[in-house]
């Protein structure tokens, strides 16, 4: 069952943590990325805008022969489906 309250508090209680990591290991994945890429193209990351106006990134693109087209694509699916938020891609390497 949908519950948008605990939806908010959730992304209130996300939106406070500031530049700690959020998960265990992000910052290792992100110094990963940014010196290695996957595959051919330039990875991509999807970066969500979050309650401070800040941008967070909740998701990676790599291993297509275009990895920013399909961020866009990415991206246009999360716009329909949520456009309360703003998302975009950003290169990760």
């Amino acid at each position: 069952m949908f519950r948008p309250l605990a939806l908010i508090g959730l992304a209130i209680g996300l939106a406070s943590c500031g530049s700690e990591d959020v998960v265990a290991g992000q910052h290792g994945l992100e110094s990963q990325i940014e010196r290695q890429r996957v595959g051919s193209a330039s990875d991509q990351w999807i970066e969500m805008r979050n309650l401070m106006g800040e941008w967070e990134r909740t998701g990676l693109i790599f291993g297509y022969a275009d990895d920013y087209e399909e961020c866009l694509k990415a991206v246009a699916g999360l716009n329909a489906a949520n456009q309360q938020r703003d998302y975009r891609c950003a290169p990760a390497n």
